[in-house]
């Protein structure tokens, strides 16, 4: 079974597993030293995988982290791999997209893409998307034929994101979007004005963001374009798709929700800040999570985007951390884990915002944490990746 096989788990962005039991204490269980800083790591089964700024890509043992093999390219891997039981896929900076044999590191085909890349990879239904320089590009992921180009006034920054709408609940799709000003006025209004049926969304989608601002959705099977909207600034590690909504950070410190059949806004959260990562959405309790340059997590009401904490709506900002965020903040069972510059890496009960745990590395996390049951990987700008344990059998509550 594949555990967390892309960055942030999945192709929406998701950044859950609500199904495995959350750490409330963590231990180290292996340090593996990969001379450079490290990417966002991918894992399946019994090995992770991670790319470096240097240009190497590793495959190490879950259990001990020694390594099984090594890939050098000439140009940086630290853009999150993709592995399947098939292959594992791997971008750098230069533009190149290679498949390789995961369990020897052979190389099974390369492709080049229009631009260099500018984003991690996502993989869905057979295909694999490619932000860059020129636009977002698709590849047929068995063969890493071109399926077609977008192109884009300025790179597509952030990794995309990809979902069916026919995999989502209509009850909340069918509610009309609001703006900025009805929604902060009355959440009541939600209820009002439902949408006709030819709005909805039934199709496989690709949503992506620019580093001018801009957030569009595109037909997954013929790149064409679907909406447009605007953001206040570059999107921040790409778009995150839960019930029926595009939720986008920029670096002008906007968080937007959007309706993904029509592009429409739903909310506008603003802060005095840069939003640092892609927002984690937990549908079922209304709640997301997005960190910033602030040192921030913010927390905010999916409806209406409120600040939110402790079942509440508060005027204080979030769960603070000791300096900027520079991880996508993951949930894992009830607990939320997320890193930050100063080398903290932290535990967080979702409901109480209460902090459970704080693991140190020597120097900033870098990338998003992948997670397989009972164990944690995340990488420091130390050239080091981390592996966390945890007995899932108790939660030492």
């Amino acid at each position: 079974m594949t555990e967390w096989n892309q960055h942030k788990g999945g192709p929406t962005n998701a950044g859950l597993r609500r199904d495995l039991e959350g750490p409330s204490r963590v231990t180290e269980a292996w340090t593996a030293d990969l001379a450079r800083p490290p990417g966002s790591p991918v894992c399946d089964r019994d090995t992770v995988y991670v790319g470096t700024s240097a240009g190497n890509c590793y495959a190490l043992e879950t259990e001990t982290g020694r390594r099984r093999w090594t890939v050098e390219t000439t140009a940086a891997t630290d853009a999150t791999p993709v592995v399947t039981r098939e292959r594992l896929y791997l971008g750098t900076a230069d533009g190149t997209v290679r498949a390789l044999d995961p369990a020897t590191g052979d190389e099974e085909w390369r492709t080049d893409l229009p631009a260099g890349l500018e984003s991690a990879l996502t993989l869905s239904e057979g295909r694999l998307y490619a932000g860059h320089e020129a636009g977002l590009t698709a590849l047929e992921a068995e063969t890493g034929e071109r399926l077609w180009t977008h192109e884009t006034e300025s790179p597509v920054v952030g990794r995309p994101a990809v979902a069916d709408g026919r995999e989502y609940d209509r009850s909340r799709a069918t509610r009309s979007p609001l703006s900025e000003s009805v929604a902060a006025a009355d959440a009541d209004l939600l209820e009002d004005d439902r949408q006709e049926p030819d709005q909805r969304w039934i199709d496989e989608r690709a949503f992506a963001g620019t580093a001018d601002g801009t957030v569009f959705a595109l037909e997954a099977e013929t790149g064409e374009e679907v909406w447009t909207a605007p953001a206040a600034g570059a999107v921040a590690t790409g778009p995150t798709v839960a019930d029926d909504r595009v939720y986008v950070a920029d670096d002008a410190g906007t968080l937007l929700a959007l309706d993904a059949a029509t592009g429409q806004s739903w909310f506008t959260y603003e802060i005095g800040d840069a939003f640092t990562t892609s927002p984690t959405v937990l549908a079922a309790a209304e709640t997301t999570f997005v960190g910033a340059a602030d040192g921030y997590v913010h927390v905010t009401d999916t409806t209406v985007g409120r600040r939110k904490l402790r079942g509440w709506l508060f005027s204080r900002t979030g769960i603070e951390l000791d300096a900027p965020v520079r991880s996508c903040p993951i949930v894992v069972g009830d607990v939320l884990c997320v890193g930050d510059a100063s080398g903290s890496f932290y535990g967080i009960d979702v409901d109480e915002a209460d902090p459970l745990w704080n693991f140190r590395a020597d120097e900033a996390i870098a990338g998003t944490p992948a997670i397989a049951p009972g164990r944690l990987f995340v990488g420091s700008d130390d050239g080091r990746l981390h592996c966390l344990e945890w007995d899932t059998d108790d939660r030492g509550r």
